[in-house]
């Protein structure tokens, strides 16, 4: 299985050019800072302290190297931060980032990568054929919000995260992106009042949304 991370890399590859898609570039970096945050709160890793800090709550492993190096960052930080500092703490060198996460997509053979470093999309034969494919991912999650089709936390955390970076066109037609956002909205609001983990991921979605408004205004 995935992480959010390497989904939300996924949606934004171009495969015929080996690189992201030109629109999504610029600001790739904050939702994929975000999804991780967000990934990290729904595996119990991340909780919320005083004042809207964030806080460890389980330091221990995940297996992840990109996971366990945001851990190790907060874990040894000076005090307890905001969502928006670390946002903009893990999107600050945007181009490395990218980097580590079509790296890790190499490793688990989703994608390879060429001569010019350049990277394509690898369709697993067999029964991981339809975990990796990111158009089953990406029809689910169009299912969930324009055909009102089953929910689930880690599908609305990674629209949450692709809302709040502008990259609705990822998934979404031009003439559905103000009913996917409304939408996205809605749904998320119910999840919220069910599963008090989404507040958290609201805040982080929310923290994408004014870091990348701020830096790339700065």
């Amino acid at each position: 299985m995935l992480t959010l991370y390497e989904d939300l890399y996924l949606l934004a590859l171009d495969e015929e050019k080996g690189n992201l898609f030109s629109f999504a570039r610029k600001s790739f970096a904050y939702p994929l800072a975000g999804a991780i945050l967000a990934e990290l709160a729904l595996l119990g890793k991340l909780g919320v302290g005083e004042k809207l800090r964030l806080v460890l709550s389980d330091a221990s492993s995940t297996g992840d190297p990109i996971f366990n190096g945001v851990i190790e960052q907060i874990r040894v930080s000076e005090k307890a931060r905001k969502p928006s500092y670390w946002v903009s703490k893990l999107s600050e060198e945007p181009k490395k980032l990218r980097q580590n996460v079509a790296e890790r997509l190499v490793e688990k053979n989703v994608l390879v990568q060429d001569e010019k470093s350049f990277f394509r999309q690898e369709l697993l034969s067999g029964s991981e054929s339809t975990i990796l494919d990111k158009f089953q991912r990406k029809h689910e999650m169009r299912a969930l919000i324009l055909s009102n089709g089953e929910s689930n936390l880690r599908n609305l955390t990674l629209l949450e995260m692709i809302a709040a970076g502008g990259l609705l066109g990822l998934v979404f037609t031009q003439d559905e992106l103000e009913t996917a956002d409304q939408m996205i909205h809605k749904k998320f609001l119910t999840a919220a009042l069910e599963n008090p983990i989404m507040l958290l991921v609201e805040e982080i979605g929310q923290a994408v949304s004014s870091v990348q408004e701020d830096e790339l205004d700065s």
